[in-house]
């Protein structure tokens, strides 16, 4: 809560007036709301539609993510995973490998609204750089294996959050909302081969190999959604 406190700070000095959290790990039950700066609404719990994004909506000005990790298999990213950690290897977005960042922010862009800041290790923000080089980034760690990171001190951490959100809600006319024209080619790739099994009883699925499925849709929302219920269907079986 101290570093989401630190962005909304930053917020507040650059005159926003609205401020929505949805927490976004897990049970999304991460954050208690007397922990959290008055200014701003809670979205929390599970399930929510959207996920992490819950709440957003055509009125929003700006998207900020914090204490982001990079998508599963990426060398020195704490705790790599990609939505569920379990379940899926990978997922491309017409023919991208994307994590859970690039996900949001096409459901930002879905919406009209840009993604202009992301907190988290030094390989997350390498990862937007590479696919949205004008969003603002501040790594408050470097990983030196999956579970083990070299970290800056809170205070500090907290410091550079609040000047790196101050400074992009100021630049964010230059931002641009990633948008992901349709038809939208979800390529999911799961843990085993069992939960592709279990997938494929989807009617929008075609079987790729394996343990892959593929999903097209003409609306990104729908896909995004497509995706998530491959997930929860994944994650019911075993091997």
């Amino acid at each position: 809560a101290k570093d989401v406190n630190a962005a909304i700070e930053g917020m507040l000095d650059a005159n926003v007036s609205e401020i929505v959290v949805s927490d976004g790990h897990g049970h999304k039950r991460n954050i208690r709301a007397e922990d959290l700066n008055e200014n701003a609404v809670l979205v929390r719990g599970s399930p929510k539609p959207l996920a992490q994004m819950e709440g957003i909506n055509g009125s929003f000005d700006a998207v900020i993510l914090i204490g982001y990790h990079a998508k599963r298999g990426t060398k020195n990213g704490i705790i790599d995973h990609t939505i569920s950690g379990r379940v899926i290897a990978n997922v491309l977005v017409n023919g991208i490998e994307m994590g859970e960042m690039g996900l949001n922010a096409g459901i930002a862009g879905y919406y009209g609204v840009p993604l202009i800041f992301v907190s988290g290790d030094l390989a997350v923000t390498r990862e937007v750089q590479a696919l949205l080089p004008d969003t603002l980034t501040v790594a408050v760690k470097e990983a030196v294996s999956r579970t083990a990171a070299k970290c800056l001190h809170p205070v500090k951490a907290r410091l550079l959050i609040k000047q790196g959100v101050f400074t992009a809600i100021k630049k964010r006319d230059q931002i641009h909302p990633y948008v992901i024209s349709p038809p939208i080619v979800l390529t999911i790739r799961f843990i085993d081969s069992l939960m592709a099994d279990a997938a494929e009883n989807m009617p929008c699925v075609e079987r790729l190999d394996g343990r892959t499925i593929q999903i097209q849709q003409d609306d990104y929302l729908r896909a995004i959604r497509a995706l998530r219920a491959s997930i929860m269907i994944a994650s019911t079986v075993t091997i």
